[in-house]
């Protein structure tokens, strides 16, 4: 039986400010959401994009479910030790080539503000640590910045000592409230730094689905066979949309600054992909109307670890990988490069809400190292994102092809 669920968890500012001044905020979010730069927003929102177009597989037979938003946010702290082409490229794949580093640092630290537990019933936390060598010698400006902007934790270990990677593996455990235990495998004796992001979500629906009446039903999958699956059940007014190819509608979490959105394609998800982009995103969310919908939505669980050095050498980022070409000669003097981008991520979509949570791991080695309305029944492949509506941020996007 084919097994694909694919998603994207990303943390990313899609659109620019809307209705901030409806919003009561605390003061420093407030000050953030105002700070918020714009050029982060569709950067990041065409990065979580084009990153997930790498990373589906819509011929395997393997979960696919990833946080671009994890992913920029643990980049975006390695890009401060960049130089050079190396630097250059990595600007390219993450979409800021019109930022400065100092621009991006800020629009960093302003969206790591604003987004940290946007309510009460939603809880949004994000962590970034560095962990150089006992003997390696970083750069006090570049740990700087990174404490500064990314309110990164430093600890310095011995990567020549066995087990040095379960040290890091217990902060991540902690971190995501024990959803990702082990997110590396093992860690190499040249090892002189890895940067690691954490991102947690636990989202209370604004209104829940009955648990009486979820009940088994057929879920179609892309071979064309059904399985039987928990098919949660709702009938509200929410935002929708309608279109030629399909239906949507969006599912508001908490105080509704937070949402889920329902992609379900008439046809099937390869003829979705075909439209789907940056620009068809702000398109759609712009034509939501609310109206009376019938939601039917499967009750699911993911979990994913893959290696992303593959995808993000074929967008462009080459000589950051490469031992004889990378320069992260504002990390240190001596010669590194990236070894491995690692990622890990885990949902848990219920009657309830939503528990959600992804770590992303940078390990740094040496050179010498009637009424209107919808009927929105997600009972085949569908596409989905949970999104921020105060500033436009994705926290999570992705497609379940088998729930």
């Amino acid at each position: 039986m084919r097994q694909t669920v694919a998603m994207l968890l990303c943390l990313l500012l899609a659109v620019p400010l809307v209705g901030c001044s409806e919003k009561k905020l605390p003061e420093q979010k407030a000050e953030a959401a105002e700070r918020i730069d714009s050029r982060l927003a569709a950067a990041n929102t065409d990065f979580a994009f084009r990153l997930f177009a790498r990373l589906r597989q819509p011929t395997g037979d393997s979960n696919t479910f990833f946080s671009p938003a994890s992913v920029a946010f643990a980049l975006g702290m390695v890009y401060n030790g960049a130089a050079g082409e190396t630097m250059a490229e990595m600007a390219q794949v993450m979409g800021i080539e019109a930022l400065t580093l100092a621009e991006l640092n800020k629009a960093n630290a302003d969206l790591y503000t604003i987004l940290q537990n946007p309510d009460a019933k939603v809880e949004t936390t994000i962590t970034n640590s560095l962990w150089p060598d006992d003997d390696a010698l970083i750069k006090a400006d570049f740990i700087q910045r990174n404490q500064d902007y990314y309110a990164a934790e430093v600890q310095r270990l011995d990567y020549a000592q066995a087990g040095a990677h379960k040290i890091i593996n217990g902060w991540v455990e902690k971190q995501t409230k024990g959803k990702i235990k082990e997110l590396f495998d093992d860690l190499q004796p040249d090892t002189r730094l890895v940067l690691v992001n954490t991102l947690y979500f636990n989202g209370e629906w604004t209104e829940a689905f009955e648990e009486e009446l979820t009940q088994e039903a057929p879920f179609t999958l892309n071979n064309g066979t059904q399985k039987l699956v928990p098919l949660m059940y709702k009938k509200a007014d929410l935002e929708c949309l309608a279109a030629d190819t399909f239906t949507a509608v969006r599912l508001p979490y908490g105080k509704e600054r937070l949402s889920m959105y329902i992609f379900v394609p008439q046809k099937d998800l390869t003829d979705f992909y075909q439209q789907l982009n940056a620009d068809s995103w702000h398109k759609w969310l712009n034509l939501f109307t609310e109206k009376e919908v019938t939601v039917y939505l499967p009750r699911f669980k993911a979990e994913y670890k893959a290696h992303l050095n593959n995808a993000l050498q074929g967008m462009g980022m080459q000589q950051a990988f490469d031992p004889g070409q990378a320069d992260f000669s504002a990390m240190a003097d001596e010669g590194l490069f990236i070894s491995d981008v690692v990622h890990q991520a885990y949902i848990d979509v219920h009657e309830k809400g939503t528990e959600a949570a992804a770590a992303t791991g940078v390990v740094v080695r040496g050179t010498s190292l009637s009424k209107d309305f919808l009927i929105v029944r997600a009972d085949r492949p569908f596409f989905f994102a949970i999104r921020d509506d105060l500033t436009g941020t994705i926290l999570f996007m992705g497609e379940i092809t088998n729930p």
